[in-house]
């Protein structure tokens, strides 16, 4: 059951950008205002897609062999009245070798986009 869940580590820069969603489990360090919600990796993507349209695809490749991540965002656009994707192309053709590790590189890259954002 632990593999559902997002690593301490990354936890903590959810925490930093802001994620305060309710979640089945956290981690306190030593007084509750230090406490950090640890969410199910679902969770988190789900934030980043509610919070930034910043939209999540893993495709397991056509040789069966590896899995790759798309990233893409969406933005609303006034002029046109709809919502419009817009592709983030340097994020395209990474392979990892399972599922999990894809999983973890695009929350990894989700939480860098955010930060680089910020800066």
């Amino acid at each position: 059951m632990e593999k559902e869940f997002v690593p301490y580590k990354l936890a903590v820069k959810l925490k930093e950008l802001g994620f305060d969603e309710p979640c089945m489990a956290s981690r306190d360090m030593n007084n509750d205002e230090n406490l950090i919600q640890i969410p199910l990796y679902q969770q988190a993507f789900r934030w980043f897609r509610e919070k930034y349209g910043l939209y999540t695809e893993m495709h397991k490749k056509f040789d069966g062999i590896g899995v790759s991540i798309i990233l893409s965002e969406y933005r609303y656009d006034m002029r046109q009245d709809k919502e419009v994707e817009y592709h983030i192309p340097k994020y395209f053709g990474n392979i990892y070798r399972s599922y999990e590790e894809a999983e973890l590189a695009c929350l990894e890259k989700l939480i860098e986009i955010i930060e680089s954002k910020s800066e």
